[in-house]
Parts: C-alpha cells; sequence; structure tokens
C-alpha cells in the first residue's frame, strides 16, 4: 500500500477545496462588510494543510492499484467533509463539532437533510457554501461512479462501465477527455439552469444556489420551506427538468453535443427511469387529485431522484401515497448520475434474471441468457448487483433500528 501516493492525491484535493471555499468568503466579504470571515480563516487553513502535505509527499504518476484506489476515494470523502465543515463551526455559527460535520457530510453526500432551521439568518456565504457543497459533492459522485467503482467491481458497475466506455470511446479516445466533457457539460447545465430560474423570476442569488442544488440532486434550499416558497409555475417546471437532467447518466453529454439523439432513445436503464416516474404519478393521481398533477409530478422526481425538494406537505397525502414515495426513494434514478438510491440500472439488471429464471420454470429444456440491451449478463455482474442490494438492505435495517 502506497500512503505517501494517496496522501499526495488528497492534499490536492484539499488545495481544490479551499481555493473554493474563497467564492464565499468573497461573497461575505461583500455582502457582510466582513474580510476576515469563516470561510477565509478555512480557506487559508484548508489550502495551507494541502500544500503541506503536497511538498512533503509529491505527486506520483503511477497509476492506484484497486485496494489504493478505494482507499483513496474513501479518505477523500472523509477529508472534504471535514474540512467543508470548518466554516460551520466557526463564529459567527453556534453550532457544535458533529453538527458541522452533519451539515457537510450531507452537502457532499447530496442527502440534503439539514440542522439549520432559520436560513434568512444566515450569511449569504453560508447559503452559497451549502449549495456549492453539493454541486462539488455531486462531481465528485460522477467521477467516482464512471473511474473508480467500476474498477472496483462493485454492484455490479463492471457492465455499467463498459456501457460507459462505448457511449464515449468513438468520441474521445481517453478517458481523460471524457470526463474533461462531462464537466464542461455539468457546468454548462448549471449555467442555463441558473439563467432560467433567474428568468422565471427568482432573485439572481437564489437562482444560482438552486441550479446548483437541482443538477446535484442535493435538496439545500435558501429557505426554510424549500420550494413551497416560490409560486411562479414556471420555475416549478425548470425545476423538474433540471432534476431530470441531474438523474440521467452524465456520460451521455459528450453526445449531446453531437446530437446523437439515437444513443438516449436506446440507453435501458434512461428508459427503466422514465417508466418509474410516470407510473409513480399515476398511483399517486387518485389520492392527491388531478388538479394537484404539477404537485404531483414535482414531488415525484424530486423523491425519485433522491432531490429532497419539497412542494408540498406530502406526508398529508395518506399513508398510502407516503409509503409509494418511499419505494421511489430506495429505487433512485441512473447510474452516473447525481442522484442515490439503488438506481435503475441495477433494477434492470435484477429484472431481466428474474425474467430468465421464470422462462426457465416455464421451459426447463430451453436455454435463456439475461442481457441488459444487446450485452450479456454474466454471474460476476449478477453477484455484484445482489451484494450491493444485500448490503443496501442490510444497512437500511441495521440503520433503522439503531435510530
Amino acid at each position: 500500500m502506497h500512503f505517501k501516493r494517496i496522501l499526495a492525491i488528497n492534499a490536492l484535493m484539499l488545495i481544490y477545496c479551499g481555493i473554493f471555499m474563497m467564492i464565499p468568503a468573497i461573497t461575505d466579504m461583500v455582502t457582510q462588510k466582513m474580510i476576515f470571515n469563516s470561510f477565509t480563516i478555512s480557506a487559508c487553513i484548508t489550502i495551507s494543510i494541502g500544500l503541506f502535505l503536497h511538498l512533503l509527499y509529491p505527486k506520483d504518476t503511477e497509476p492506484l492499484r484497486p485496494k489504493e484506489m478505494f482507499l483513496t476515494t474513501t479518505l477523500m470523502w472523509l477529508l472534504y467533509a471535514s474540512v467543508a465543515a470548518i466554516p460551520f463551526y466557526l463564529p459567527p455559527h453556534n453550532i457544535s463539532l458533529s453538527d458541522a460535520f452533519f451539515e457537510a457530510m450531507s452537502g457532499l453526500t447530496g442527502t440534503g437533510s439539514t440542522i439549520f432551521t432559520n436560513l434568512k439568518n444566515e450569511t449569504a456565504g453560508t447559503l452559497l457554501w451549502r449549495s456549492l457543497s453539493q454541486w462539488l459533492g455531486g462531481i465528485g459522485i460522477i467521477v467516482v461512479a464512471i473511474i473508480v467503482l467500476p474498477t472496483l467491481k462493485i454492484g455490479g458497475m463492471q457492465l455499467f462501465a463498459t456501457e460507459s466506455t462505448s457511449l464515449t470511446e468513438r468520441i474521445n479516445p481517453t478517458m481523460r477527455q471524457s470526463i474533461r466533457d462531462i464537466l464542461i457539460y455539468f457546468c454548462l447545465l448549471s449555467v442555463v439552469c441558473m439563467l432560467l430560474l433567474w428568468w422565471s423570476g427568482m432573485s439572481f442569488f437564489d437562482a444560482v444556489n438552486h441550479s446548483m442544488t437541482a443538477l446535484s440532486t442535493g435538496g439545500f434550499s435558501t429557505h426554510d420551506k424549500s420550494i413551497m416558497y416560490f409560486k411562479n409555475p414556471a420555475t416549478i417546471w425548470i425545476l423538474i427538468f433540471a432534476m431530470i437532467l441531474g438523474a440521467l447518466p452524465l456520460v451521455l453529454g459528450p453526445y449531446l453535443f453531437k446530437r446523437r439523439w439515437e444513443i438516449i432513445r436506446q440507453n435501458v436503464q434512461i428508459k427503466t427511469f422514465f417508466k418509474t416516474l410516470i407510473l409513480g404519478c399515476i398511483l399517486l393521481i387518485p389520492v392527491v387529485g388531478l388538479q394537484n398533477l404539477q404537485q404531483i409530478i414535482f414531488q415525484v422526481t424530486s423523491i425519485l431522484t433522491t432531490t429532497g425538494f419539497v412542494i408540498a406537505p406530502y406526508s398529508s397525502w395518506g399513508v398510502y401515497a407516503t409509503t409509494v414515495l418511499l419505494f421511489l426513494t430506495a429505487c433512485g434514478s441512473c447510474t452516473g448520475s447525481t442522484s442515490g438510491g439503488i438506481k435503475s440500472f441495477r433494477f434492470t439488471i435484477i429484472g431481466q434474471v428474474l425474467i430468465t429464471k421464470m422462462k426457465s420454470l416455464i421451459k426447463p429444456f430451453g436455454v435463456f441468457v439475461p442481457s441488459y440491451g444487446t450485452k450479456v449478463i454474466d454471474e460476476e455482474i449478477v453477484s455484484g448487483v445482489l451484494f450491493f442490494l444485500s448490503l443496501f438492505i442490510l444497512t437500511f435495517v441495521l440503520s433503522t433500528l439503531a435510530l
């Protein structure tokens, strides 16, 4: 295990994190007239630690082995959350260290849970850093899903590695160029979404924050009422499309640049995602009512994409509606997107395996092979998906009992 190489990579990530902290620092300098605010101090601390580790352990160009990649990724998330929590812990915030770490980890992972209860009293820099942490976390999730997990063969991701490579290899010859195009695509989506939200009636500051948290499917808002604060229907529809775009595989970005629409239409997990979205809306219409169709579409999209925006007190819709939304939360969206959950990619694989087994029972002498699109699903991928599902359910049960 080459720990020096792992620390060198994490040192660079700390430097980048400190640089991004300067954005809310400048925001508080302008709005609060505070030169030495919590973000300025945090940025100096983070960049100093990163530079120290970078000088101590220069970058090594040798590629990481799977176990080193696993440790690097895990350590990167923990370090990022730790330094991202520093601005929340410093004055003027009067919260504990555990609360600060919770808020930072919630933002980084796009969970959307928050300990802040009176957002109108928070500084503009604080609100911006919450949204920015989700946006940066969304980018991190994309990179991990496309590069790291397929290498580790976690949750059947080796099949997604083949799929994502076939999507980009004819346009970009290297993974670095593919990642570059995906990041450009993600940034362009953020800018377009921000401009559309601003056009729909949001303030510029709200538009910047909500474009980042909608596309990263994180769900942080600048208002305690979340999206219920905004009454313009155009704003709601723009956020719906933004959440859907964030829930689709971002490896499709390079093909969108080339207007290769057939690639999107042929993607299996995208079809599964939209079928699940439509089914969720249909199941809620009899309970909530067709007159509240926009609320239904928005809330189902928010829950299915694991964004967490709230447009209505859906707990008042009854036990049936709440149960449907709970199942949609576990389903999640597409692999290679910023959303959470089990993902339609894995449900598609499990569905194909179950269909194949049923056919084998009906016709014992027939030969049936499960497939994902045009690719055969081998036993290793099925084992990876089943392991992931088992671990997901076990974690869910143990967490429930612990809480």
